[in-house]
């Protein structure tokens, strides 16, 4: 399994998550108008519909070639690749290797705070991700691996926390014996909300 790295930075360019939160924020039937709640975890198919590059659809298309899923507690999600190949089609021109993330993410419920006069989290875990890395691994090789993303021991996850799954493949080229420049190509998908 690969290590622990920082978690590249993804532009959502699909489903637009301004859009997708105020349908969500409509769905209160409780609150007022300009201080619903927002509760994700009543709507958390729609947060499976974000899209992280729409250009950029790699993902998407090799979705079949792996297989994820979680614990009860939600603390961790595993990711499976068997076998995992990549078209060539998909390869952007000058990579050598590439590599999959597979990435948790806790998004909590929010509430209008009338004495903040702002909507806050309702846990303290909102934000909270966690993610891993395969090994860097050259184009036409095929990958088998299980990557296990998991937040710190002892998480303990509430009623008002979703957690988003994506999945990610990045490309690169390498460049002398142990460094390996980014390439453009990449994608990242939704896999799951639980």
């Amino acid at each position: 399994m690969g290590g622990n790295g920082v978690s590249p930075q993804y532009t959502i360019l699909g489903t637009d998550p301004i859009k997708s939160v105020k349908a969500i924020n409509l769905d209160d039937p409780d609150g007022v108008r300009g201080k619903r709640a927002i509760i994700f975890t009543n709507d958390r198919p729609l947060l499976g519909t974000i899209i992280f590059n729409k250009l950029q659809e790699t993902v998407n298309s090799l979705k079949i070639q792996f297989v994820w899923e979680h614990p009860i507690t939600r603390a961790s999600a595993k990711l499976t690749l068997t076998d995992f190949t990549i078209k060539k089609a998909l390869i952007p021109a000058g990579a050598t290797h590439y590599r999959v993330q597979n990435h948790i993410s806790v998004i909590s419920d929010y509430t209008y705070v009338e004495a903040n006069r702002r909507y806050e989290p309702l846990s303290i875990l909102n934000t909270m991700s966690a993610h891993i890395y395969s090994e860097y691994t050259p184009i036409d090789t095929a990958l088998t691996d299980e990557l296990d993303a998991a937040f710190p021991t002892g998480t303990t996850l509430t009623d008002d926390d979703s957690v988003i799954q994506a999945v990610g493949i990045e490309f690169f080229q390498k460049t002398g014996t142990a460094n390996y420049s980014p390439l453009v190509g990449g994608s990242m998908v939704v896999v799951d909300v639980f």
